[in-house]
């Protein structure tokens, strides 16, 4: 009998898998320019930029144009009513505020309502920001089967924001509206991020405050960065529960949509009407 020699092409096993580099070089990821070492939501395409005066405190409004499929859910005279109920003290935490239109490829990988930044570097404007996204006409979000107790709060709490939520063999599908999305957005993403501003506040920079040395600050703020995510989450959402509790209670919240765009020209109202 002939002995089969040796066929190293046909041992190995990695040939064209991903641990042999197969596919390397065209991942779908979110491309990050490190000629000026910004994130991609600090890169605004002709923003609109307006100063505004809420509670003695200004802020800086940056609202970015929309692609013709897509819209802001909410208005800047929302969103100035909902930061005039803040406490002032807190609201002091937000320099920035952006209405932003994200790229598609960002919607499919990194898809948020909105974030908030502890440091935004918006051209000669800087400091931390609260970033809302646009949002495509009558989208769809598709969640997996399989979710945490985090995120079954979540989409619990989406259920009560209006989304519509149909269960199927795969997973979640969630359709969104516009009114929806201002929900979601106006009532519970601005007071969440928010929140995470007041979180760094409380246990970060009240503390290094009231350090004595060098050392207990940068102690300090190890500590806060070392800081669970879900702790940091659950914090935000505690604060946003609490401040739509609050303010519900006394009807202010909800409002309906605030269109008097005054301070905009005709040609951008496409951009917060579907």
């Amino acid at each position: 009998m002939k002995k089969i020699e040796y066929n190293s092409m046909r041992r190995n096993r990695n040939i064209d898998t991903e641990r042999n580099g197969y596919g390397q070089n065209n991942k779908f990821v979110i491309p990050e320019p490190f000629h000026d070492m910004l994130c991609y939501w600090e890169r605004l395409n002709n923003p609109l930029i307006f100063p505004l005066k809420i509670n003695g405190h200004q802020i800086v409004l940056f609202i970015e144009p929309t692609r013709n499929d897509c819209v802001h859910a909410c208005t800047p005279e929302d969103i100035i009513t909902i930061l005039n109920l803040v406490n002032r003290k807190h609201l002091q935490q937000i320099e920035l505020f952006v209405l932003r239109q994200p790229k598609r490829k960002q919607e499919i990988i990194r898809p948020v309502w909105g974030r908030f930044a502890y440091y935004a570097n918006l051209g000669k404007y800087e400091g931390p920001a609260i970033i809302l996204e646009a949002t495509p006409l009558n989208h769809v979000l598709h969640w997996k089967k399989n979710i945490d107790p985090y995120e079954a709060k979540e989409l619990e709490a989406l259920k009560k924001d209006g989304h519509k939520i149909e269960k199927s063999r795969r997973g979640y599908r969630i359709h969104t509206t516009i009114e929806t999305v201002r929900n979601t957005q106006l009532y519970r993403t601005i007071p969440h991020e928010i929140g995470h501003a007041v979180d760094y506040l409380e246990n970060c920079m009240v503390p290094s405050i009231n350090a004595e040395t060098e050392e207990q600050k940068n102690y300090i703020s190890r500590i806060f960065e070392a800081k669970n995510p879900l702790d940091k989450e659950e914090f935000a959402n505690r604060y946003a529960r609490n401040f739509y509790e609050k303010w519900s209670q006394k009807g202010m919240l909800p409002f309906s949509k605030k269109d008097n765009l005054s301070c905009l020209e005709k040609k951008f109202h496409r951009w917060f009407k579907n």
